[in-house]
């Protein structure tokens, strides 16, 4: 016998993340990469995996967010443009968001994962990014 999981909550929260990630990310507010990437590693929660390459990178250490962030930021030159989302819950407490943006006329996806921790603390706890990779190799050969 299964127990049916109420995910409605989490699919709101989710979807609520990343609407408001998305805005930041393609916002014309920020004047540096380092600004928008001060505020794109509040979404992280303090521990992350990430996983790019067929590599996992592991943090404990928000300070390195923005780094790790602002360096590709700094690499795309513009914004990206937002193509759409997709949401789906895995439990009560966490979900897996797809992001489909574009680049100078290149589609990525990148997938997130987003977990609801029992102290009410919410975010991003690691994604694949291998679509942002694969842009970022592709940039210089152009």
């Amino acid at each position: 016998m299964t127990v049916k999981q109420d995910t409605a909550s989490v699919i709101a929260a989710a979807e609520s993340h990343i609407l408001s990630y998305c805005a930041d990310l393609t916002s014309s507010k920020f004047n540096t990469s380092t600004e928008r990437a001060t505020k794109m590693a509040t979404y992280y929660l303090p521990a992350i995996s990430c996983f790019a390459d067929g590599a996992i990178t592991q943090l404990c250490d928000p300070s390195l967010y923005v780094l790790l962030i602002a360096g590709p930021l700094d690499k795309l030159g513009g914004l990206p443009e937002l193509r759409g989302h997709r949401v789906e819950a895995v439990s009560e407490n966490s979900a897996i968001i797809w992001l489909f943006l574009e680049v100078d006329g290149i589609a990525i996806s990148n997938v997130y994962f987003f977990r609801q921790m029992e102290n009410g603390t919410q975010g991003f706890e690691g994604g694949i990014f291998d679509g942002e990779s694969w842009l970022l190799k592709q940039l210089p050969n152009r």
